[in-house]
């Protein structure tokens, strides 16, 4: 993987049917909307103004991301969808897109923290975004149950 090139790009016509097809494993879609609902998701729910974006090795779709909600008050940003194709997964392709996206979304937006949100059962991905810097804040997302999990930016930063 270290001859490849890892980017991130926005989801539009040219990469939208490649973003579509991206799937996770069977026993984790139960945890994931499908790349199709985000993409509808962010087409409908235009208060949030979510963006989608394809996580790529060499121009071809690995993986998918979507960003929004961000709150300038408050000083974060929800990365609330972030998955790696079946294919791909297994590889540590995935904790490098991690950590390409939190360095991405890092000089992208001006916040403290990066939030997202986890099923209380998915112990797998608990223990993926807790080895990507992410923390279990104690919070419950009452629109879904999930767990509320925050990566501070500022973290290991000389103040």
């Amino acid at each position: 993987m270290a001859a490849d090139t890892l980017t991130i790009q926005l989801v539009d016509d040219t990469n939208r049917e490649a973003v579509v097809a991206l799937t996770v494993a069977s026993d984790q879609a139960r945890f994931i909307e499908t790349n199709a609902e985000s993409l509808r998701e962010m087409e409908t729910d235009v208060k949030y103004v979510w963006q989608c974006y394809a996580l790529c090795r060499d121009e071809h779709p690995v993986g998918f991301m979507m960003i929004g909600a961000e709150n300038k008050v408050e000083r974060y940003i929800w990365l609330d969808r972030f998955m790696i194709d079946v294919t791909e997964q297994g590889k540590g392709i995935g904790s490098t897109c991690l950590q390409l996206t939190i360095q991405w979304m890092k000089e992208r937006f001006d916040v403290d923290d990066l939030i997202l949100s986890l099923h209380p059962m998915n112990e797998p991905a608990k223990r993926f975004y807790a080895k990507g810097g992410f923390v279990d804040s104690g919070l419950i997302d009452e629109a879904n149950g999930e767990e509320i999990w925050v990566y501070h930016v500022k973290q290991g930063q000389p103040s």
